[in-house]
């Protein structure tokens, strides 16, 4: 109990010095969105990188789409749903971080998902904002690092869509159409998050078609390819077997619904049988909750028949319906119909137990003290009494292993199957009629009524069917795997017999038959491990369920058969299960039991007190080996810098735009703390250089040699904690180089260091960070120009070609970054300009780009312009907000016309540049570039 309380205690001691008070701040605001989503309005329709800023934080803005996403399950809502993802995509994938935008996306994306989920844990809420904040700088190492503590694998960054990479994938998946717990934009945005590719989605009626469009629509707002697939069951051989009919694969919602219409008729019999089915379903449910009623539900009220509040009610159908979706209920609905059900009645039989065991104690212990003997009356209390405490602990017990996989277990029969008619028996009819239409018919879960059976329908049914899939998670978990794999073997012999006779083979498939309901079933996704990326790819590999040799050779191989005699000595880039199985079904973890190791406290610790403690230690170190002073211009000339290059690069050089929070202080704080350590080094170098030259001392060839000593000791330093930091390679190249460029510096201007007593190593680190200044500077100069074009060439294109709001919103997001973002203007120059950044050279489309200006000035010049964005500003928004916009206006408006106006008064006085275009771009410019 002692070392408890510690425990608890350091706990919260640790928690109490950790993070910042905005941070907290940032909780308190969330989570009062999480509590009441109501509450939640729709975001300003202004670009992420522009306006929006003063509104929404980034962090806000995600949490808000992802609770709008999964708040409901009702296809009614799907427009919201899709608006939701929409904003979160367009924030998600506008972060600062330009070098890594997909990965960051994913990674942001799974940072909300994971604190909306943590709720009740005040600890682990802040941990993963922290996680966030740090995501936004741009280090690849972080994100890296943040992909393998989320699980979920680093994709590669070539600009390619997630779609088209075609890594990972997943052959059938399930919504809350069928038995899926998500609706079908969560789960899209859950397979991006997890780095899938592709989707094939199984729907079991026509009528789903709002769901289907949906799960479309998801898919192309992120990016994934999704297939639509309509499951249904066919008498093979007197046993009802599952196939899925796999459509076309449609680009837009406009073309899934034209195939519907086109082949209303000559599928109708088809999609009458769907509807069929899924009534015979119902009326299996409802026969499967008669007779739980009538046998099992006595049963687990008996003793409380006299006490209603203590009794599980009879499970009702059409509660059911009510509360989950009717096409495609399993035993799984059930269980958690009845566990949300039985739960609260179980709690309340524990804590009347609970009374009467106290009640038991207490009546033994106060009648013990009177009576010496024991009556036979006191003999059949005190059996009553072991009862009672019996009676209690199977109670809480129960309650304690309660979760729908064990009401599953123990009152239903089967996990996926309810026993129904089916309306087909011909598979070759069907077969026909779906292929006609241009679908591809799947053997799923071929294994559920056994291996002989299942080699027998494909024997009998082979010939009707295009894929099988030899690996159903749902289905394989819990067999024996040799099954498994003697049922693959006997695909691929099937395979082998085809291709002899040049027929068409059935191509192995593999799919997850995920319903995201069964936390100890490994979810949706697969990738071959030699896909996965990353020095922590083994890690990933490691935590995940891989699938046998054969099975992977098989579905790698596609439509060709597997040799396994070359298999066995060769080796095949195995399947990996990109799901993971969690711990617990009802428990999330409070972090008040678990203790915070040094590491993590570290990690979150405040980060003014972290960048304290290391600007101390560096200057500590420094001051052991040159002194107080010249330690304090050391760590002075690395802060100075570090603090300037931040300012300069995102503020400009005017005093009046720079702010406290342009500058990282975190980077700033490592730097103290690295720079500390490198004058040891540096000094070591020095005095082993002093003690091994062989000439005359204070020469220019001493300086010469020494300063190249010094200055490549450092560079190696500055190269290795670059990395340990997570530097790109780039910019520890680029400190090396600057190493090397300060070294004949110092050994210039050495005689006027030597003059004024400064260490030798002290003016090494004088001209390092003058070099560094300047490269780390512009290299930072050059990331906000890049971000910064990035958002105006998606905003003048809006400004020029569309009317209206949108017109008018890209208008507000441009004066927004004119006047609160200095770097705008050089910006602005950069897109409209014809020539190269620092050159005079022509860009390959400098026609365009003068256009683009000249239309540019043209509709931000028009008389009513003023007028107009004040009418849409005071229609659209609150006071509040308006009277910022309307600054926005009266500010930023005749700026951005100046600068406009001698842009291109300047192009039109440049005789080389009217030389080299066209006439009538030329003429353009001399008449816009006359005063009017």
């Amino acid at each position: 109990m002692a070392k408890s309380r510690l425990h608890r205690f350091y706990n919260k001691f640790i928690s109490s010095l950790s993070f910042s008070a905005e941070l907290r701040k940032m909780r308190r605001e969330l989570n009062a969105k999480i509590d009441q989503p109501e509450i939640i309005t729709s975001p300003p329709p202004f670009h992420p990188q522009a306006a929006n800023r003063w509104f929404k934080r980034r962090r806000i803005s995600i949490a808000e789409s992802y609770l709008m996403v999964v708040r409901d399950l009702d296809s009614r809502n799907s427009a919201r749903r899709l608006t939701a993802l929409k904003n979160l995509a367009d924030v998600a994938f506008r972060s600062s971080n330009i070098d890594y935008p997909l990965n960051t996306a994913r990674v942001q994306s799974a940072l909300v998902k994971e604190v909306v989920k943590h709720r009740s844990n005040k600890r682990r809420q802040l941990e993963l904002l922290y996680d966030f904040s740090m995501s936004t700088q741009g280090q690849h190492q972080v994100i890296r690092k943040l992909c393998d503590e989320l699980n979920i694998i680093e994709l590669p960054e070539n600009g390619m869509k997630i779609g088209e990479l075609g890594y990972a994938w997943d052959d059938h998946v399930h919504d809350v159409a069928t038995s899926g717990r998500k609706n079908p934009t969560q789960l899209v945005l859950d397979a991006f998050i997890k780095g899938i590719s592709s989707l094939t989605v199984a729907y079991g009626l026509v009528s789903d078609i709002d769901l289907m469009e949906e799960v479309l629509e998801a898919g192309n707002i992120l990016g994934l390819k999704v297939n639509i697939g309509l499951e249904f069951s066919v008498l093979v051989e007197g046993a009802r077997y599952h196939f899925m009919a796999e459509l076309p694969h449609f680009s837009s919602k406009e073309e899934l619904r034209a195939f519907f219409s086109d082949h209303a008729l000559d599928m109708e019999n088809f999609f009458q049988g769907l509807e069929i089915n899924r009534e015979s379903r119902l009326d299996a449910v409802r026969r499967l909750l008669e007779s739980f009623n009538q046998n099992t539900l006595p049963k687990i009220n008996k003793d409380f028949e006299d006490k209603p509040e203590y009794c599980l009610a009879p499970l009702s159908l059409e509660v059911l319906l009510a509360t989950i979706p009717n096409v495609n209920i399993t035993p799984l609905h059930l269980a958690e119909f009845m566990y949300v059900r039985y739960r609260p009645i179980l709690q309340k039989r524990v804590w009347y137990y609970k009374a009467l065991r106290e009640k038991a104690r207490y009546m033994a212990e106060n009648t013990s003290s009177l009576k010496y003997g024991q009556s036979g009356e006191e003999l059949r209390e005190e059996l009553r009494r072991e009862e009672i405490e019996a009676k209690y602990s199977e109670l809480k017990k129960e309650l304690n292993q309660l979760s729908p996989d064990t009401v599953l277990s123990t009152y239903f029969d089967t996990p996926h199957i309810i026993s129904y008619q089916s309306a087909f028996d011909d598979l070759e009819s069907i077969s026909q009629m779906l292929k006609k239409a241009g679908c591809s018919i799947k053997f799923v879960q071929p294994l559920e009524h056994g291996l002989d059976l299942a080699k027998q329908a494909l024997i009998k049914r082979g010939r009707c069917i295009d894929a099988v899939e030899i690996y159903n998670i749902q289905d394989c978990i819990g067999r024996n795997p040799e099954e498994i794999e003697d049922f693959a073997r006997f695909v691929n012999e099937l395979n082998k017999s085809a291709a002899a006779e040049g027929r068409n083979l059935l191509k192995p498939i593999c799919g997850s038959d995920a319903t995201g309901r069964n936390p100890k079933i490994p979810g949706m996704g697969f990738i071959f491990e030699d896909q996965i990326i990353g020095n922590l790819r083994k890690r990933y590999i490691k935590r995940h369920m891989r699938l046998p040799s054969l099975i992977s050779a098989m579905i790698r191989s596609s439509e060709s058969p597997v040799d396994e005699a070359i298999l066995k000595d060769s080796a095949v880039p195995r399947i990996v299960c990109m799901g993971k199985i969690s711990g617990s079904w009802n428990r999330a973890t409070t972090g008040d039991e678990e203790r915070i190791g040094l590491l993590r406290a570290w990690r979150y610790f405040n980060p003014t007190f972290k960048n304290v403690i290391r600007a101390i230690t560096g200057f500590t170190v420094a001051t052991a080996y040159i002194g107080p002073a010249y330690a304090l211009l050391w760590l002075g000339i690395t802060g100075f810098r570090n603090s300037i290059a931040d300012l300069i690069s995102y503020r400009g050089p005017k005093l009046s735009q720079w702010k406290l929070k342009s500058i990282n202080f975190d980077n700033v704080g490592q730097s103290l703390f690295w720079t500390g350590f490198s004058v040891p080094l540096m000094g070591y170098a020095k005095a082993a250089f002093d003690a091994l030259w062989p000439l005359a001392p204070e020469t220019f060839l001493f300086n010469l040699v020494k300063f190249f000593v010094i200055s490549i000791v450092n560079g190696f330093y500055l190269a290795a904690h670059n990395t340990l930091r997570g530097f790109d390679k780039s910019v520890v190249r680029a400190n090396l180089f600057r190493s090397i460029l300060a070294w004949p510096l110092a050994t210039v201007f050495a005689p006027i260091g030597n003059s004024l007593s400064i260490p030798s190593i002290v003016q090494t680190k004088i001209w390092s960070d003058f070099v560094a200044g300047f490269i780390e500077g512009g290299n930072k100069y050059r990331k906000v120009l890049r971000q910064r074009q990035k958002t105006l060439e998606e905003l003048i294109p809006n400004i020029i070609n569309t009317s209206g709001n949108t017109q008018y919103i890209a208008m507000m997001d441009i004066l927004y970054l004119f006047s609160q973002e200095p770097r705008t203007r050089t910006t602005i120059k950069a897109v409209l300009s014809p020539y190269a950044f620092f050159t005079r050279k022509l860009k390959e489309n400098s026609s365009l780009r003068l256009n683009m200006l000249l239309e540019l000035n043209e509709v931000m010049s028009k008389e009513n312009l003023w007028t107009d964005l004040v009418d849409y500003i005071v229609t659209n928004y609150e006071e509040e907000m308006a009277d910022e916009l309307v600054e926005l206006v009266v500010d930023g408006l005749p700026e951005l016309l100046k600068d406009l106006s001698s842009l291109i008064e300047k192009y039109g006085k440049d005789p080389g540049l009217l030389a080299k275009l066209a006439t009538k771009a030329s003429g353009t410019i001399r008449r816009s570039g006359q005063p009017k």
